[in-house]
């Protein structure tokens, strides 16, 4: 008997920069074609920046027998012909069983192309259509609520002010048009979410509703760095981008440093050049570069190392759907204080992941200052092992997703 053969959507997963949204798709994709038979179609953006596209993971996608679209193999460079896409995609989703993509959003931007491109294929085809959640459950979805919530980003960022104003609508927007786009969606079989919070965040109105469990996990290397000896050290790592709380982040070491001395380790790559020159504008006006220890990017062993033995990682993200980045630190015995957001909700019932208002920077710094002075932080819980067991291994993962996608396959 031949394998089914699936139609996968992933944006991003070719670039050279590689988010917790993006990790989660290789892996899981990566595990679905042991299973099934995968045709991969990548997104508009990806024909833009085909020569940054990672060259090395295509490879490695081939080795793993995951049929690239042709079309996009043979890309130039030259003018985005999206009608070719179209036309190509849709002649070989044609001989597929079903579409699933692993990281829906509706963006303003694809408008010109027509929309979601897993969405129109299963509009021009006919094919069942699953998409899974991954980016959306932190933002409220009132409209008043979340430009206050621009407002307060501006307060934090005030040289950013027009451009954070401009997202935070722009945001709103793509939230708006994914739920409309969705629920009215004639072909759509099924939704896969990461976090509780969607349904409650983002009041769904649709029937089959999956919580993947688990919906992330630890990556195997981890495992040699658990137990390493606590330096007297904070860390901060993420995508850096004003929504992970790069700046809000400065507001904190001020006010750590205004009562205990300690080193300061922040580590990822910015994603745009404004912030990163902003972020250093604003360590050199409040005089923080001896204490800052940018490190940028890190391979994956130089991350657990660091995170391994820091006191505290310092997590005050604005934008999470799980967060990899805190199951990580809680799985190294480093604990975490962070904004309680709906996304980070899957951590609020541990004592080693402490949680303060968004936006209360006050409150997160005195939190770290606790941990660093001593205070009581507990990694002696049974369910705290029980919920990092769970989260142990990609092969759960990717079951979960297989067992949903096998109920619309066949």
């Amino acid at each position: 008997m031949f394998p089914l053969r699936i139609a996968i959507f992933a944006n991003g997963i070719l670039s050279t920069r590689v988010g917790g949204a993006q990790k989660h798709m290789r892996e899981v994709l990566e595990r679905l074609a042991t299973h099934y038979e995968i045709y991969y179609f990548p997104e508009p953006q990806a024909y833009i920046d085909r020569f940054k596209c990672n060259s090395e993971y295509i490879e490695h996608l081939g080795k793993l027998k995951v049929v690239i679209s042709e079309y996009f193999i043979q890309y130039k460079g030259d003018k985005i012909n999206i009608n070719g896409i179209i036309e190509k995609y849709s002649e070989d989703i044609s001989t597929c069983e079903l579409i699933y993509d692993l990281d829906f959003q509706y963006c303003l931007e694809n408008i010109r192309y027509g929309g979601e491109l897993s969405l129109l294929m299963s509009n021009n085809t006919g094919k069942k259509l699953g998409v899974c959640l991954q980016d959306l459950g932190d933002v409220n979805m009132h409209f008043l609520p979340e430009m206050h919530s621009g407002y307060r980003f501006a307060r934090v960022a005030p040289k950013l002010t027009g451009l954070v104003a401009g997202i935070a609508l722009y945001d709103y927007i793509n939230r708006k048009l994914t739920l409309m786009k969705l629920t009215g969606a004639k072909n759509l079989s099924f939704i896969t979410i990461v976090n509780r919070s969607y349904t409650t965040n983002m009041k769904i109105n649709f029937k089959n509703i999956y919580l993947l469990e688990p919906s992330n996990a630890l990556d195997t290397g981890i495992k040699s760095f658990k137990g390493k000896a606590k330096e007297n050290k904070i860390i901060f790592f993420a995508r850096l981008v004003y929504r992970k709380g790069i700046f809000d982040f400065i507001l904190i070491v001020m006010e750590i440093l205004r009562s205990l001395r300690v080193e300061v380790v922040v580590a990822g790559q910015f994603q745009h050049s404004y912030e990163e020159r902003y972020f250093f504008e604003l360590l050199s006006k409040y005089h923080l570069e001896k204490f800052v220890n940018y490190k940028g990017k890190l391979t994956d062993d130089e991350l657990y190392n660091e995170l391994s033995t820091a006191k505290a990682m310092v997590y005050p993200s604005h934008s999470d759907s799980f967060s990899i980045s805190i199951l990580q630190a809680i799985y190294l015995n480093t604990p975490v204080v962070a904004y309680d957001i709906a996304g980070i909700s899957v951590y609020n019932k541990f004592n080693c992941v402490k949680l303060v208002k968004e936006f209360d920077t006050k409150a997160m710094a005195k939190a770290t200052i606790d941990i660093l002075n001593g205070g009581k932080v507990d990694f002696s819980d049974p369910a705290l092992d029980s919920f990092i067991e769970q989260h142990n291994s990609w092969d759960r993962v990717a079951g979960a997703h297989m067992e949903i996608i096998d109920k619309y396959i066949t």
